[in-house]
């Protein structure tokens, strides 16, 4: 009949090495390359984390792309429609056409595209450009806002009150 060898007194190490069946790891732990039939945390799905992290990345960082140029669109639509209010403003009030232009450039950008329509007692100005960033450099989606003031009557006394 075969007995287990006796326990070597002083040292614990050993019996926990042949406990794990293998060498002893890092801290005391069972090392599963050393002699050990048990492989820990390695099975037939070991990286496929891994795998599906790197398949949905690019994807998700488009995602963030497009909804950050949307955001950008978005405020440069919002800035759009700012300038072409104010410089209806102007234009109601009398001012010149440069004026006019200026204050819509003013809010807009440089780049923007001014028009000023006058109508009867009615000026629309019209405010367009490219979409900022990428969008705007990839395709010909161009912003564009509109506003409309009814030109002010100045009686027939410009002097004042």
């Amino acid at each position: 009949m075969d007995h287990p060898p006796p326990a070597r007194r002083g040292n614990p190490a050993g019996d926990a090495d042949r406990a794990s069946g293998g060498r002893l790891g890092h801290r005391g732990k069972p090392d599963p390359s050393h002699g050990s039939d048990r492989t820990f945390g390695r099975g037939p799905d070991h990286g496929a984390v891994t795998v599906e992290t790197a398949v949905i990345m690019p994807a998700l960082i488009l995602l963030l792309a497009v909804l950050l140029a949307a955001a950008a669109a978005g405020t440069t639509t919002v800035r759009f429609e700012e300038a072409a209010r104010a410089s209806a403003r102007a234009a109601a009030r009398g001012e010149d056409t440069a004026a006019v232009e200026g204050a819509a450039r003013n809010v807009a950008g440089n780049d923007a595209a001014v028009q000023v329509f006058a109508g009867g007692n009615r000026v629309t100005v019209s405010v367009s450009g490219p979409a900022p960033g990428v969008l705007g450099q990839w395709s010909s989606w161009r912003l564009h806002a509109e506003a409309t003031a009814a030109v002010e009557n100045h009686g027939g006394d410009s002097a004042g009150p």
